[in-house]
């Protein structure tokens, strides 16, 4: 509807998507180090206040211009997610179980991703688009007081048992991790990050294998309307398969490195063997745009994402298995850059290429990303291990 009412060619839909996406990659770098310094609870509260007003703002827009600049603060918003998840899976769980703690609030994006083809495209034809933008900013209110009331701290936390407590003491030690206290020397330690090889590795895996998400997201839908003439109820009723198995994607890679590494394994190599399973079986996109039958390039579709969702617990998860607690935010948030970067760069081909070409070439291109992230993995990142210690 967005794309009728305002008149929009692909190439106009890739800049309003990485208007987004570039607010994503700026805002990754700022709130990882913003969330270290304010706090996990705090932090998260002042990202979801922000991010439900700026998706409220949407609906407001009359044109592609001021679309784009509201979706702009949507992404400087929303940027504050995962490094702050992350930072919080780094305080509560140790080294053994934290692909899982990862993938239960990864496992939440894998359901939202799913519900949103049919619920979105429900309020769109009942309200409009506009109405879709209000309800889901309105949902981030209504979460804001269940956030503020249970968070707290391990050692804070009334329903922690003393059992519990100790494992994760055990690995991190009972005293708060302590670093600089000055913003300046705190600057000089997050600039300082840059020196390690595994950093930047870590930004490179993500620069991407982000990519694939994004598209599948910003992407799906209009490629199954424009070449398969879907119309929006067809989206509503058929694209959801495509999202179902990521709510047990996560759960499924987190578990399966964790269990790994329970059985004596390393951590470099369990997280390792599992990023490499996942990566491989990624090249199920390539054949997506030349298949006959829509119930194949759907499977195949959630095939990718299946394995990318996998796959990405593990990424996420590689931030706290680097540095400690009190620098997971911001290394999570240069990762998160890397993934916004490889996204912007990534969306703007896939509006030049369709525009020229078609969706075909597209998918393979999705394809190969996959097999760039893994030779990051492999040959930059290196061993998976602590590089900078309490």
């Amino acid at each position: 509807e967005i794309v009728r009412e305002f008149g929009l060619s692909n190439q106009d839909v890739a800049f309003i998507n990485n208007a987004f996406t570039a607010a994503y990659t700026i805002g990754q770098l700022l709130m990882g180090r913003f969330v270290d310094i304010l706090g996990t609870k705090a932090g998260f509260a002042f990202i979801m206040i922000f991010w439900s007003a700026a998706g409220i703002l949407c609906s407001m827009a009359r044109g592609a211009l001021s679309l784009s600049v509201f979706r702009f603060l949507l992404g400087l918003g929303e940027a504050g997610n995962w490094p702050v998840s992350v930072k919080a899976v780094s305080e509560w769980f140790p080294a053994k179980s934290r692909s899982i703690g990862v993938a239960f609030f990864s496992s939440g994006s894998g359901v939202g991703a799913m519900l949103a083809p049919i619920v979105i495209a429900q309020i769109i034809i009942w309200a409009g688009w506009r109405m879709s933008f209000i309800a889901i900013g309105t949902l981030g209110f209504l979460w804001l007081p269940l956030w503020w009331w249970l968070y707290k701290s391990p050692r804070q936390h009334p329903w922690i048992t003393e059992e519990e407590l100790r494992e994760i003491e055990a690995e991190k030690g009972t005293a708060p991790a302590s670093g600089p206290t000055g913003v300046t020397a705190m600057l000089r330690e997050w600039a300082g990050l840059l020196r390690y090889r595994q950093i930047w590795g870590v930004f490179l895996i993500r620069f991407f294998s982000d990519s694939i998400l994004w598209f599948y997201i910003q992407w799906l839908p209009k490629y199954f309307a424009d070449e398969r003439g879907y119309s929006m109820q067809e989206i509503r009723d058929k694209l959801w398969i495509v999202f179902l198995p990521t709510i047990f994607a996560v759960m499924l890679g987190g578990a399966a490195s964790s269990w790994l590494i329970r059985r004596g394994w390393s951590v470099d190599r369990g997280r390792k063997t599992v990023m490499l399973v996942t990566g491989l079986l990624m090249l199920s996109s390539m054949p997506v745009g030349v298949v006959e039958s829509d119930l194949v390039a759907l499977l195949l579709s959630s095939t990718a994402l299946l394995a990318f969702y996998a796959y990405s617990v593990n990424t996420l998860t590689l931030p706290a298995d680097l540095v400690p607690s009190r620098l997971v935010a911001s290394v999570s948030g240069l990762s998160g850059m890397g993934a916004g970067i490889g996204s912007v760069c990534f969306t703007y081909m896939v509006g030049r290429v369709a525009d020229a070409f078609s969706f075909t070439p597209v998918f393979f291109m999705v394809g190969l990303l996959p097999l760039l992230s893994l030779a990051m993995l492999f040959f930059v990142t290196g061993r998976i291990s602590r590089v900078i210690e309490e």
